[in-house]
């Protein structure tokens, strides 16, 4: 291993809330399995000093939310899915528990009120941090030969 990725390695990341996801669920058994199967409405409240960042959000007709699952304990390296399905790393599969608890979900804006977004497609408990918004461009997002094993 290079020096370069020892310190990588060993160095801490801090990362701060841009707002909280409001999707009423109050346990994470609540949660739809996946954002797909959750097509009711839910709240992206960004925060007052990030609010200049959603200048012309609304051009875009989905999003990608990225968030920190903190009801992980961030311990799991091998998941069991339900079922029987063969034992997977967590970085083969979609588990909220990992060593580093972030979610990703591709959602539909419904609309934007000042610092609220109103989505379609979140599947994670009322209160979780959002860490960053990015637009779906589907030219760039869409994988038109993209497979996985477990589904047919």
């Amino acid at each position: 291993m290079s020096n370069q990725q020892e310190i990588s390695m060993s160095s801490s990341i801090s990362l701060n809330p841009v707002g909280f996801i409001r999707t009423g669920f109050s346990e994470v058994r609540q949660c739809p399995k996946s954002s797909r199967r959750n097509p009711d409405q839910c709240q992206l409240e960004i925060s007052s000093p990030y609010a200049d960042a959603l200048l012309n959000i609304t051009m875009a007709s989905h999003l990608w939310v990225l968030y920190w699952l903190h009801h992980s304990d961030g311990t799991a390296l091998i998941r069991r899915p339900r079922g029987d399905e063969a034992a997977r790393g967590v970085f083969a599969s979609r588990s909220p528990n990992r060593p580093n608890p972030i979610g990703l979900s591709a959602v539909e804006l419904i609309r934007r009120d000042g610092n609220v977004l109103m989505v379609s497609g979140m599947d994670c408990v009322d209160g979780t941090p959002i860490l960053d918004l990015k637009p779906y461009v589907p030219i760039e997002d869409h994988q038109p030969t993209a497979q996985i094993a477990w589904q047919p």
